[in-house]
């Protein structure tokens, strides 16, 4: 016997196949579908044993059964809360399977990435431009943490940002190692730094905009693949 959460994709089916909706709203609504469909086919509730878990099943049965009653009555209004749902049962389903931990690896990477950026990123950016990224930078890690999908296009948007700021510093490294003395020379009369301050500020920084460079790549790679895991 199916499960409850199967049986109301099925519901959703036969409304999405009915209802008098944009033909990109349904595309839309069942490529969510499908996907659904396919993770919760074979899916044995019984096997839930964590308390939280089984909660979140509930909850998302009793959204399910709530929502197919309203289908039969508000066809073509219920667009919205039926993709709200096949996205909130998209994203439960890692939690009943305890797969969240590249969602947790994205995370951390997003972090990592945004320290680094606001750190490497006022010699070429200037400072107050990078401090303009610290609220977009915190409202992005709230909402992923919330499991928000916006938060994955916040970190999406800081990507090419923190891409550009690690090539620009990969660029002036490449200078400091093939002319060394005379970087070094320039850095201290700009800076009035002594020699062995120079020395650290042309030679950590590019470095760290390795660092920067593989963060963001992994933290794209980490969060697309947590992208069902958001709402």
């Amino acid at each position: 016997m199916a499960n409850e959460v199967f049986q109301t994709l099925i519901s959703i089916e036969k409304w999405a196949n009915s209802a008098d909706i944009p033909a990109y709203t349904r595309t839309r609504i069942k490529k969510e579908l499908e996907k659904a469909k396919e993770r919760y086919r074979d899916f044995e509730p019984g096997g839930i044993t964590n308390g939280e878990q089984k909660r979140v099943y509930e909850a998302l049965v009793k959204k399910g059964d709530d929502l197919v009653k309203k289908l039969k009555s508000r066809k073509s209004e219920m667009k919205d809360p039926v993709y709200s749902y096949l996205r909130y049962a998209n994203a439960a389903y890692f939690d009943f399977k305890n797969a969240l931990a590249p969602l947790s690896t994205g995370i951390r990477l997003f972090a990592l990435t945004s320290a680094l950026f606001i750190a490497l990123s006022p010699q070429f950016l200037g400072a107050a431009f990078s401090l303009v990224f610290l609220v977009p930078i915190f409202l992005g890690l709230n909402a992923l943490k919330k499991r928000r999908a916006v938060g994955y296009t916040l970190a999406m948007l800081l990507l090419p940002l923190a891409f550009a700021v690690s090539a620009l510093w990969l660029r002036f490294g490449h200078r400091v190692m093939v002319d060394y003395q005379a970087v070094l020379l320039e850095t201290v009369k700009a800076t009035g730094k002594s020699p062995e301050a120079a020395r650290l500020l042309i030679t950590v920084p590019p470095v760290l905009s390795l660092l920067l460079l593989f963060a963001a790549g992994y933290m794209a790679y980490q969060l697309t693949k947590a992208k069902d895991m958001l709402i």
